[in-house]
């Protein structure tokens, strides 16, 4: 009887797994089949498209926005070769066009000559945003900032309603270190675009950097009153504006909030780990360091703070281990040195603590670690 039984189990098992392997082969063809249709009912819709805009411009040649939506829908099919052949043919047919110029610089990869380009095609029409607002683009990436704003004041005038140029201006400015005048640009930008998210952003961070903390706060919650994909982003930088203000409590909750939306958000965990650091909870700085480096192995930074977290925990074997770290990474920070020191020194490590602190004794040069100097130099003599 227990044999019949256990013969019949048996089959019945074996019948289940091969119908779970059918069943598996069945879903695995069925979401291939799926990706397949959604793959190409996207590429026959920009197919569809690419027809369409084609047709507006064997219309009109001329037709400016339909070559710029065209080009759009052509690059996202990676057909950036073809472009710049139909775009040479173009430039050929109509010499004294700017505008083509325009479209070829817009595709070419090497900048330097996409620029000659953009030139050209300002020289033939003065009066083309587009090329004004790419190729002050190109001096701000190159560092030429003064070169950057005369354009992007030139398109700002050629469109008054443009929130970007005037939102570009500003990062121009703040990068050349005209803090008002940034300002005032991220706020023009906001008045053309309630809704600019990079704006509120560096407008918040502006005020932070000069220390207009209530500004500072006071942007970062007008940007939470709109949906946004930046809010993670936005809740971290009013998180730090409160900490500097010294509101740990409101800090920590909007610190939460980021990680709410954006658990893997690692920079906010190095906010935190700050935080607790400042507030003397070495543990639960400890805690957010380590997450903070589960995903950033290589951050000399966070190594030297997570360091430094043990080292105020007496656990000075852990604290040499990242305090060591934190020196291979980055040996110009003189600081690691001192605290290596000290650790090595009181985990029994007497030959290291004495070559660390040596090194820190000629390489602190800041009359503010004065103090600590001499800290360093009588420990020395204590080891000797």
């Amino acid at each position: 009887m227990s044999e019949t039984i256990g013969c019949w189990l048996g089959e019945e098992i074996f019948e289940s797994r091969e119908y779970m392997a059918m069943t598996y082969c069945r879903t695995v063809i069925y979401i291939t089949w799926v990706f397949f249709c959604t793959v190409r009912a996207i590429f026959a819709q920009e197919s569809t498209e690419l027809g369409y805009f084609r047709r507006l411009i064997a219309a009109n040649p001329q037709d400016f926005e339909a070559h710029i939506r065209y080009q759009r829908v052509a690059l996202k099919m990676d057909m950036q070769a073809q472009l710049l052949i139909e775009y040479r043919e173009w430039m050929n047919t109509y010499p004294d066009s700017g505008t083509f110029l325009y479209l070829y610089a817009s595709v070419l990869k090497d900048k330097e000559v996409a620029a000659s380009y953009l030139e050209q095609a300002i020289e033939k029409i003065p009066d083309l945003y587009f090329a004004h607002m790419d190729l002050a683009q190109f001096h701000y990436q190159a560092g030429e900032y003064n070169r950057a704003i005369e354009r992007y004041r030139k398109a700002s005038k050629l469109k008054p309603t443009s929130a970007r140029a005037r939102y570009r201006l500003g990062l121009t400015y703040y990068h050349k270190g005209y803090v008002r005048q940034a300002i005032g640009e991220y706020k023009r930008a906001i008045e053309l675009d309630s809704k600019y998210m990079d704006a509120y952003l560096n407008l918040g961070l502006t005020y932070y950097y000069v220390n207009d903390l209530d500004a500072a706060v006071e942007t970062y919650q007008k940007a939470l009153g709109f949906e946004s994909g930046d809010r993670h982003l936005i809740y971290r930088n009013l998180g730090m504006a409160y900490a500097r203000q010294g509101t740990s409590g409101q800090a920590e909750v909007a610190y939460q909030k980021a990680l709410e939306i954006e658990p893997d958000y690692l920079d906010v965990y190095v906010n935190l780990g700050n935080l607790a650091f400042r507030q003397g909870d070495f543990e639960a700085a400890v805690e957010a360091y380590q997450r903070a480096l589960e995903g950033q192995q290589e951050d000399g930074t966070v190594s030297f703070m997570l360091g430094l977290s043990y080292y105020n925990r007496e656990d000075y074997e852990e604290s040499i281990q990242f305090l060591e770290k934190a020196l291979e990474l980055d040996d110009s920070k003189t600081d690691i040195y001192y605290y290596l020191g000290q650790a090595c020194f009181r985990a029994g490590k007497e030959d290291r603590a004495r070559e660390t602190l040596k090194v820190y004794v000629e390489k602190e040069k800041r009359l503010a670690k004065a103090g600590m100097v001499s800290e360093a130099r009588a420990l020395l003599e204590e080891i000797r």
